[in-house]
């Protein structure tokens, strides 16, 4: 017999991270302390139409609360890469792969849902994630893949999407060496070339922010895990360099993220 989910609120959560080519879904306990308490379930999209991604996102959701035991309607935190719309609810723009501004009311029609949740930036989601992993007051995350995301944490909370833009400005309007940085550092374009020119777009790119900021942790997301298992970047260098703590972010820590936004949306809270 399947756990009814609306009386076990808040406990039990769906997580939703959507990138530019891929999806991961994982059940998410928050109980006794956020944790995934069950397998993460990863899809390629097999299309690049918005629809078609919605309803793979719903069928994907669908299984891993079966898998779960979960019956409806559920509560997902919800991180999808793109520009969000206004009200939060779909994005207006994605650089790469389709602008979906109906997403939350397409998928609501497929999935029943608890609550109507909005899209929270996947960079922020794996930075706010890494802060229920790790212990740290400050953190500047960068997370490459198809394009580049930024975040930042401080005081217990981490920056809107808008905040991040005012203070901080965009990374693709930022230029080093001919090109802006997303293009330099955007998994794409270095992964397929030597890394020195790419590890000097890093550090440029590290040093224009903390002219605006001043970070306990650097963290770095996405395929930027290779740069850690190829010994392209050290922590030593890191803390010679600024004196910042040097993190890489793990797949997980979006999951546990967007779930930990969505709940502090919810509360009023951020």
């Amino acid at each position: 017999m399947g756990v009814e989910s609306t009386k076990l609120e808040p406990q039990y959560w769906l997580a939703v991270d959507a990138g530019a080519t891929r999806i991961r879904v994982a059940p998410v306990c928050v109980s006794g302390g956020m944790r995934l308490c069950g397998p993460v379930a990863v899809e390629n999209f097999d299309s690049s139409s918005g629809p078609s991604r919605v309803a793979q996102a719903a069928q994907l959701i669908r299984s891993v609360a079966e898998a779960a035991g979960w019956t409806p309607p559920f509560r997902i935190g919800l991180a999808w890469a793109g520009a969000p719309s206004p009200d939060g609810l779909g994005t207006i723009a994605a650089r790469y792969g389709p602008a979906i501004p109906d997403l939350v009311e397409r998928l609501g029609t497929l999935v029943p849902l608890q609550d109507t949740p909005c899209l929270h930036s996947d960079a922020r989601a794996a930075l706010e994630g890494a802060a229920i992993q790790f212990e740290f007051s400050s953190a500047y995350a960068l997370i490459s893949g198809s394009g580049l995301g930024e975040a930042y944490y401080e005081q217990g909370r981490s920056w809107t999407r808008e905040e991040l833009q005012t203070r901080i400005g965009r990374a693709a309007n930022w230029e080093f060496k001919g090109k802006d940085a997303e293009a330099w550092l955007r998994a794409g374009a270095w992964r397929t070339e030597r890394p020195r020119a790419y590890q000097e777009a890093l550090w440029a790119l590290v040093e224009r922010r903390l002219e605006v900021v001043r970070p306990e942790v650097l963290a770095l997301g996405g395929h930027f895990g290779e740069w850690f298992e190829r010994g392209w970047i050290a922590a030593e260098e890191v803390q010679e360099r600024w004196g910042l703590r040097l993190l890489r972010l793990e797949a997980e820590a979006a999951l546990l993220g967007c779930v930990q936004l969505e709940r502090r949306r919810i509360s009023g809270s951020r």
